[in-house]
């Protein structure tokens, strides 16, 4: 799985690493990014690629209420081209999540003790470049006649967000050997020559683009453990990816 990763390269490197043009927004750069916050991604459109901002967690369009319910921040890649939460998406909404790494959780022994549990895995590429997290993004809008859905709750004249929402979800696959002994699942990273064809909007071959979702190369990634402050979501400063004394490489 991944439920933390961090995004903390400013804007104009991400869009010169996915050859996009600078966006005219800014975003928030964090050591820290969780379910829910917002991220930024590449999508593709008319042979070219743009940046857009997400929510993580893919909100299905059918969705009543985007707070309820616990938030798809992961889809397994091999069920989503027939989940009815990501089919849809899979087939005409792909993304590309970029990402400078990720954190992981070893799973602890059984009855272990909060101080004893083994400590987080900060991932990256080897190479120093930026980590392309395959993902899947939903367009939600209010339900018509939804309360608020123009803005404003009522007589109080609360402020209610009711507006359309873009949400987004990273696809995760088995993992590969350098990830196998920290986890047993990793998020599908693209390498430069599927991008392409991951984000043509009008490639529906279902079969060509389930062969990409495989576990990453051998090689292409380097680990090191990190103190526990990164399972704080409040915390999102730079110290979280340092590693700690007992530091294990992989």
């Amino acid at each position: 799985m991944c439920g933390r990763f961090v995004s903390a390269a400013d804007l104009e490197a991400v869009a010169a690493y996915f050859d996009t043009p600078l966006p005219g927004f800014d975003a928030p750069r964090s050591y820290n990014v969780s379910p829910t916050t917002d991220i930024v991604a590449v999508v593709g459109a008319e042979d070219s690629r743009r940046l857009e901002t997400f929510r993580w967690g893919l909100v299905p369009p059918w969705s009543k209420d985007p707070s309820k319910g616990p938030p798809l921040f992961n889809a397994r890649s091999e069920t989503a081209a027939t989940k009815n939460s990501f089919r849809g998406p899979f087939k005409r909404r792909r993304c590309i999540i970029p990402a400078d790494g990720f954190y992981e959780w070893p799973k602890a022994p059984t009855r272990t003790s909060r101080d004893d549990r083994p400590l987080p895995h900060y991932i990256t590429r080897a190479d120093g470049g930026m980590l392309a997290m395959a993902g899947l993004w939903e367009r939600w809008s209010p339900p018509d006649g939804a309360p608020g859905d123009d803005g404003n709750s009522g007589g109080d004249g609360a402020e209610v967000a009711r507006s359309a929402l873009h949400s987004a979800t990273v696809l995760t696959t088995a993992a590969n050997g350098f990830m196998a002994p920290i986890h047993d699942r990793m998020p599908v990273l693209l390498e430069r020559s599927a991008w392409d064809a991951w984000l043509d909007p009008s490639n529906e071959d279902v079969g060509e683009l389930s062969a990409m979702l495989v576990p990453a190369a051998e090689g292409i990634l380097r680990s090191h453990q990190v103190g526990r402050a990164v399972g704080n979501v409040r915390n999102r400063d730079a110290s979280l990816i340092e590693p700690t004394e007992s530091d294990q490489l992989f």
